[in-house]
């Protein structure tokens, strides 16, 4: 992935190197016939031209340094790259271009105080004003199409300014028919019409750079982040959204707060599937995200158990017990792990383990890891039918708690010499929850006592 973005910013940066040196050649034909042409006729109107394409070469060199320079990797003294050179370069621009159409109006104006309308006038200059016409057309088409492509602003203020120098030409070409025709102050004329319309563009193109150099963002991008967003059910809230643009990428970075609970893997997931659609809706987006989790308390058991369970070698876990103590929590596992694991591995284990849940989980005091190898629940055989008088003696042991008459829905399981047995028993519905468990812990304690071979007795209460 990194190779593909690294092969895609050398293609770009030959593209804009292309563009802009075929425009600086351009630029310098352009103003050695211009500035020929102007002398000849002593038309202020070429004359705006040749300097306007003078400039140019000025407002391309700058370009192109600016261009090679934005494309340059991100470093430490420009951790979001070297973009916003290309807004300083269209900055520079923009007032160099202003200065000198204000410079062009200056002339134009003092021309027509002082009647100075003598021209010099022949075929070969509308030839040469109309070549000039046709260069500057086939450049501003490769220019705007690598300019939109890329989103470059520096691009976008030559296109700008040679979109303007086809209207200047255009109306040199008018000022100077009509000057053929008698109508002399046409000339000065066209020049401070090429500069007012001049002047327009630039005080556009300003507002735009002005704004980027601010860190403006249209309302309708961080809109479209924010509607990219609701789509995913497992985002319940965002809690930071920053966008920054630096040349044409723009640096997402969001804060957000994930819905119930998940780990290492089911985060990654959800982080990549978030960036790949921003960055189908927005191309060249660069979105940094930062997740967090607001745990209920009933929350605590089931993240808990997913920061267990994705750890290497961790089969299951049971029996996960957590206890309020004064304003701290303890916590009691029971971990199941690969049973070939050697011990002092385990205890590798079982530290990474307590570390993780600590790190996630606030005001822990202790956590205690029981470790076990893995449950092998297809070893256990259903002995049920051939242990009637085996359930009869478990009846008679719990009749001094409860009605053995109300025991019932026996399971007996066997493996290797142990047995597990689960049964259902009645008690008066008015006890509450705490007295019921009360008396049902003494009667698995008892049974445990009075039958050795029972590994796990489960007693499940009704009321009657």
């Amino acid at each position: 992935m990194k190779k593909e973005k690294d092969n895609s910013n050398e293609l770009k940066e030959l593209d804009k190197r292309k563009v802009t040196f075929y425009s600086l050649l351009v630029s310098i034909f352009l103003v050695i016939i211009k500035i020929v042409v102007a002398y000849y006729t002593n038309s202020i109107g070429v004359l705006s031209e040749a300097l306007n394409n003078a400039l140019d070469i000025v407002t391309v060199v700058i370009t192109f340094m600016a261009v090679r320079i934005a494309t340059k990797p991100a470093d430490k003294d420009h951790t979001y790259g070297h973009g916003k050179y290309e807004n300083l370069s269209s900055f520079i621009e923009i007032i160099i271009i202003s200065l000198l159409s204000f410079f062009i109006i200056y002339k134009s104006v003092q021309r027509i105080i002082l009647k100075d309308f003598v021209l010099n006038i022949n075929p070969y200059i509308f030839a040469v004003l109309i070549i000039s016409v046709i260069i500057n057309i086939i450049r501003v088409y490769y220019i705007r199409r690598v300019a939109i492509k890329y989103n470059s602003f520096a691009l976008k203020a030559e296109f700008l300014n040679y979109l303007s120098d086809i209207f200047s030409s255009i109306i040199v070409l008018a000022g100077l028919l009509l000057t053929e025709t008698g109508f002399q102050i046409a000339d000065p004329i066209a020049s401070i019409i090429i500069s007012v319309i001049v002047l327009i563009f630039s005080l556009r193109l300003m507002v735009n750079v002005v704004r980027n150099l601010m860190d403006y963002i249209p309302a309708e991008i961080t809109e479209k982040v924010l509607n990219i967003l609701k789509e995913f059910p497992e985002i319940k809230s965002v809690d930071e959204l920053k966008i920054h643009e630096v040349g044409n990428i723009k640096f997402i970075n969001l804060k957000i707060c994930l819905e119930g609970i998940f780990y290492s893997p089911g985060i990654e997931i959800i982080k990549d599937n978030i960036k790949n659609k921003i960055s189908e809706n927005i191309p060249d987006a660069e979105i940094i995200i930062e997740t967090k989790y607001k745990l209920s308390k009933n929350d605590t058991e089931k993240y808990i158990k997913e920061i267990v369970i994705s750890q290497p070698y961790v089969k299951d876990i049971h029996d996960v017990f957590i206890y309020n103590v004064d304003n701290g929590i303890d916590i009691s596992i029971h971990v199941e792990l690969n049973k070939y694991l050697k011990l002092d591995e385990a205890e590798k284990l079982t530290k990474i383990i307590e570390e993780k849940i600590k790190e996630k989980i606030k005001n822990i005091r202790s956590v205690y890891i029981h470790i076990e190898d893995v449950r092998d629940s297809e070893a256990w055989k259903d002995i049920t039918k051939k242990s009637e008088q085996f359930i009869s003696d478990i009846k008679k042991e719990v009749s001094s708690y409860i009605d053995p008459e109300t025991c019932h829905n026996f399971t007996v399981l066997e493996k290797e010499g142990l047995r597990n047995i689960a049964f259902h028993c009645r008690l008066h519905k008015n006890l509450d929850v705490a007295q019921a468990h009360s008396i049902i812990t003494r009667l698995e304690n008892d049974i445990k006592r009075k039958f050795k071979d029972i590994n796990e007795v489960v007693i499940h209460v009704e009321p009657d």
